[in-house]
């Protein structure tokens, strides 16, 4: 137990550690749920037109970011369910060899309009599944850790929920913030 809890509340078994556990979780999810918000409110600001745009040095078309976000999203669901499913015991690479290249060519190529409505329900039924498993999981296993090897030849790191969640969520904002800047370099290349 973290040092703060004086050694009498300790010693009577307060669960004053497990309420601010559930605290935290509860806190993390509602900002994972409002990133995803954010990120449905920018894509929705490009135009269709647009969704097949890929600047000069970019790995993804402008509509290929949510490609790109729904196989983050299968990546690290697989990866908490992997901590859930396997008692936070170590993990091995988890994507099937080659799975990320062929997401990523796909990104390359963008979506269309009816591509972008079928992707945003694929995300809303991801992020729904990786929301029910954090949900799920008990306070005291929140910030819990598990050496997580994440592709061939790389190091393990340690994992928790809190981890995956906070990862999720940075990188639905991430896109947010790039968004707009990829719009504004598609109009400025439009006659």
């Amino acid at each position: 137990m973290p040092a703060r809890w004086p050694p009498e509340a300790i010693a009577a078994g307060n669960s004053f550690p497990l309420y601010v556990s559930a605290v935290v979780k509860d806190a993390a999810l509602a900002d994972f749920e409002r990133a995803r918000a954010e990120w449905e409110a920018a894509l929705a600001d490009v135009p269709d037109e647009a969704l097949g745009y890929l600047k000069p040095g970019d790995d993804y078309a402008l509509g290929g970011l949510q490609v790109h976000v729904n196989w983050v999203l299968v990546h690290y669901r697989r990866i908490l369910d992997g901590l859930i499913a396997g008692g936070f015991a170590p993990l091995d690479p988890l994507d099937p060899a080659g799975e990320n290249d062929d997401v990523n060519k796909k990104a390359r190529a963008g979506l269309t309009a009816e591509g972008r409505r079928q992707a945003l329900a694929e995300m809303a039924a991801l992020h729904h599944a990786v929301l029910e498993a954090a949900t799920g999981l008990p306070a005291e296993s929140w910030s819990r850790k598990a050496s997580v090897v994440y592709g061939p030849d790389q190091p393990p790191y340690p994992t928790s929920p809190e981890d995956v969640i906070g990862w999720l969520t940075e990188h639905y904002r991430e896109h947010v913030q790039q968004c707009p800047e990829l719009v504004a370099s598609w109009m400025a290349g439009q006659p």
